[in-house]
């Protein structure tokens, strides 16, 4: 046996209302002067965190919107030098934490997340931003968030709709990790781990919405996922879904629901290993088929085309996924992943390319 294993440098805080421990941990990271990002609705869901702060939240910043636009993260940048600020706290999911990167990134300062959704970027080297139509995103451990805060007790109000969506953005890092570039026992042990805990916890999680051990399944998972990135990496079925988000304005977690089923499903041939492992935890009989079928259980969206994907559009997104994608089991060519969009586009039951 014979892998490199480098750890993902964040402290975790995790439980139940430990987003109220969030000044100590400004504080241990000698912070005294905090920009707040987050969106205009989490400012009254996390006003209880916000305030615990006192005298040392100096500004916030609650325009964040989705894909991180270039426009966007470098206003929240100006805030934070116009206020003199030396730390960062993003309060949210993807978006968010993704606007934390772009100052923390220019600015060398402190980053916090206290996380809301199940999405894993707070502790993943990739950051994006949105720069006229394409998503352009780029790698550095210095972009890992410091302390990472998890408190399910923020994460209640998701709906059913996000709660599906983001979680199958989680399920697909660790999906993707056991077939990635520099996958290792490590990072097996982490994806295994964290598609157990999402696939439990995301359908009991909308059940009851305010099951707080459901809730930190998803979350439990979420942060496996984020670790699963760093360790493993990603292939296709991410490049593909950031090619959707930057040219063609479909949310994240709503191109991750469509897409993982395909790219696995891509895959299969590729990487049997992977698709063993995935057959195993899922207790299903076909690692593509058993993804599909757990997408239709949570009811998240099935195919491109009632996320709004224009057909004609195929041939576009299949071009850019193939000259973003820097690695992949199996080799990308144009007219695999046109005939996998169009599998997609469809939502019909996925079949290996």
């Amino acid at each position: 046996m014979q892998f490199d294993y480098e750890p993902v440098p964040s402290r975790v805080v995790f439980g139940e209302n430990s987003a109220l421990r969030l000044k100590e941990e400004v504080t241990a990271l000698g912070g005294n002067r905090v920009l707040i990002v987050c969106t205009k609705n989490m400012v009254g869901r996390a006003k209880h965190v916000i305030v615990s702060l006192g005298e040392m939240c100096v500004g916030i910043f609650d325009g964040v919107e989705p894909h991180c636009p270039e426009n966007i993260a470098m206003s929240a940048l100006d805030m934070f030098e116009k206020k003199n600020a030396d730390l960062i706290v993003a309060i949210g999911g993807g978006s968010t934490i993704g606007v934390g990167k772009a100052i923390t990134l220019r600015t060398d300062a402190p980053f916090i997340v206290v996380v809301t959704t199940p999405c894993g970027s707070e502790s993943t080297p990739i950051h994006g931003m949105l720069i006229g139509n394409k998503k352009k995103t780029g790698r550095d451990r210095k972009v890992i968030a410091k302390t990472s805060i998890y408190d399910p007790v923020l994460t209640t109000s998701m709906n059913a709709h996000h709660t599906a969506t983001i979680g199958m953005n989680s399920l697909a890092h660790c999906v993707e990790a056991l077939y990635a570039k520099i996958r290792s026992p490590i990072s097996d042990l982490m994806a295994v781990e964290g598609i157990k805990a999402l696939t439990a916890g995301i359908p009991a999680s909308i059940a009851t919405p305010n099951d707080l051990k459901a809730r930190e399944q998803v979350l439990y998972g979420g942060m496996l996922s984020g670790h699963c990135v760093t360790l493993a990496g990603i292939a296709i079925h991410h490049k593909l879904c950031h090619v959707l988000g930057g040219h063609h304005g479909i949310p994240h977690g709503e191109s991750n629901s469509v897409i993982l089923p395909y790219a696995v499903a891509y895959n299969e041939t590729a990487a049997p290993d992977a698709m063993d492992i995935i057959k195993t935890v899922m207790g299903t009989d076909s690692a593509s088929g058993g993804i599909y079928d757990f997408t239709t259980k949570i009811s998240a969206p099935k195919s491109l085309k009632e996320l709004g994907m224009k057909e004609g559009d195929l041939d576009i997104a299949a071009r850019e996924t193939v000259d973003t994608t820097p690695y992949n089991p199996k080799q990308v060519d144009i007219k695999s992943v046109r005939e996998m969009l169009q599998q997609a586009y469809e939502g019909v039951r996925p079949v290996p390319l």
